[in-house]
């Protein structure tokens, strides 16, 4: 059997703080209040996480009326050193009562069973009738299949009930008339989160490459430039006799050019057709 890590505060997160048993939780705290001035800077932050699963009360433990009015409401009551005349911590980690009280962290958490469970006691209302962001919380966690069908059929032999049990399937059978739905839920497998670390010496690389890829544009950009230069100084050089002169040729060109008879256009063979009727 695999031996349970011990956690420190240090450690904890939203996530894995759902794993921490009330007991656990308190010897941390205690753990860590004998480092003073580190507790005393981190304490918000410990608190934004334990909050979120635990609820926590300081008390003195000879106070037993408050001892015994927190155990009746569902704390546990566990003796400290003495700090600012308080001796005794009381812990209580929040049940999940009802579907609402699912979240993307304490889903993890849990069995497929206890979310069944939660869904019995939702008023009747099935998987189907559950807010589609609690589906989604689920359905982060789990696999889930929903069929109704009339009652004989779902629980006959060799049935989709049995085969889903076969599968690996929990089972929950909630009873409409005829009818049954049949809610079917097992886990997702767990997948770590992969953390990339981007180094400075890839930072550093990259840098350098834009560095070098805008130089690169600049020069780009200035041979374009130089380009352009050189066509306009080429026009300047032509003066303006020349450019009527090439453009009076061009004209002559267009005069004589004579048509295709092997592509001859519309306005063609109406010449053609005139030169005709005049022999």
């Amino acid at each position: 059997m695999k031996q349970k890590t011990k956690l420190s505060l240090d450690d904890l997160n939203k996530s894995n703080v759902w794993t921490v048993t009330s007991n656990e939780l308190s010897q941390m705290i205690i753990d860590a209040k004998k480092k003073r001035d580190e507790f005393a800077e981190n304490e918000k932050h410990f608190t934004n996480i334990i909050k979120t699963v635990f609820d926590i009360q300081y008390l003195k433990r000879e106070d037993t009326e408050q001892v015994n009015k927190l155990e009746r409401i569902g704390y546990e009551v566990f003796s400290t050193p003495d700090e600012n005349g308080n001796n005794a911590i009381a812990i209580r980690k929040h049940p999940i009562k009802k579907v609402t009280d699912l979240t993307l962290e304490n889903i993890q958490h849990l069995e497929p069973w206890e979310v069944l469970e939660l869904i019995n006691h939702n008023m009747g209302t099935g998987w189907k009738g559950l807010p589609l962001a609690i589906q989604d919380i689920i359905e982060s966690a789990f696999f889930v299949d929903c069929t109704i069908m009339p009652i004989k059929t779902m629980r006959k032999e060799g049935g989709i009930i049995d085969r889903r049990k076969e599968d690996g399937y929990e089972v929950l059978e909630i009873e409409r008339g005829t009818w049954l739905e049949g809610i079917f839920m097992k886990p997702k497998p767990k997948v770590e989160k992969i953390h990339i670390d981007y180094s400075i010496e890839d930072e550093e690389d990259g840098r350098r490459k834009r560095r070098k890829r805008s130089h690169d544009d600049d020069d780009e950009d200035k041979d374009f430039e130089d380009d352009d230069l050189d066509l306009e100084e080429e026009d300047e050089d032509l003066d303006d006799e020349e450019l009527k002169k090439l453009d009076g040729e061009d004209d002559e060109e267009i005069e004589d050019e004579e048509p295709d008879e092997n592509n001859l256009q519309i306005e063609d063979i109406d010449e053609l057709d005139i030169a005709d009727d005049e022999e």
